[in-house]
């Protein structure tokens, strides 16, 4: 615990996977992460909360 917010492990998880996620992949217009991995994320995370 710090400064009396309590981080879970799913939390962290989550704060790790979303870290630089709008960093440009290069000289493109992207992101290094696209949309599609971005979903994929979001449903783990929604699996996750719910076996929690």
């Amino acid at each position: 615990m710090e400064d009396g917010i309590v981080w879970y492990d799913l939390s962290w998880w989550a704060l790790n996977l979303l870290y630089g996620i709008d960093l440009p992949a290069g000289e493109s217009d992207g992101y290094l992460h696209d949309d599609e991995q971005v979903r994929t994320w979001l449903a783990e995370l929604k699996e996750r909360r719910a076996m929690s």
